[in-house]
């Protein structure tokens, strides 16, 4: 039997409709895959100084002073960042002279959140050369929340080294990683 031209016409109809939404089936996938696509989150050190110094070279060495930090966290993704109770840590030649914790928080999607930490601390150093090598470490974990069904654990380290100068009382050489 042969076909009606009508028929023809509605085979081809079905098989332009069936392209149309496949084509518009992949920019969908194309567009949820670049959204669902994660980028850590991650900080920058904004600055830091030092106050409060007060340094004594005898009768015993000791170090006593206030360092405050200005930290970024900025939240790549399109889903919000929640992290933890984490924590700072500075050192001395490899050994903790001082910690601070960080309230645990919330990023939105896209944004960036300004964390100020304040870490007071007093130690036996031996400050005769007249500047201090620190290093701090910064530690963040926490979760990437996607659409409210995805969860993903990410983990942020950023650590620092800076330079004090007892004479200038000021921080030289900051370089983080």
């Amino acid at each position: 039997m042969a076909k009606s031209i009508e028929q023809e016409g509605r085979s081809g109809k079905c098989f332009v409709y069936f392209l149309g939404a496949f084509v518009i089936l992949c920019a969908l996938v194309l567009v949820f895959a670049s959204i669902l696509r994660l980028k850590n989150p991650y900080l920058k050190l904004r600055s830091a100084t030092f106050n409060q110094i007060r340094y004594s070279a005898s009768p015993s060495p000791s170090f006593n002073a206030t360092l405050i930090i200005f930290l970024a966290l900025n939240n790549p993704t399109f889903g919000a960042f929640t992290y933890e109770n984490n924590s700072l840590s500075v050192l001395y030649a490899g050994l903790k002279i001082a910690h601070s914790q960080i309230n645990g928080g919330r990023v939105s999607f896209r944004q960036t959140k300004e964390i100020h930490v304040t870490v007071k601390f007093m130690s036996a150093i031996d400050i005769t050369s007249g500047s201090l090598n620190l290093t701090t470490n910064v530690f963040f974990s926490g979760k990437v929340h996607l659409f409210k069904i995805i969860n993903i654990r990410k983990t942020i380290e950023m650590p620092c080294s800076m330079n004090l100068n007892f004479t200038s009382h000021a921080t030289q050489a900051i370089q983080c990683q």
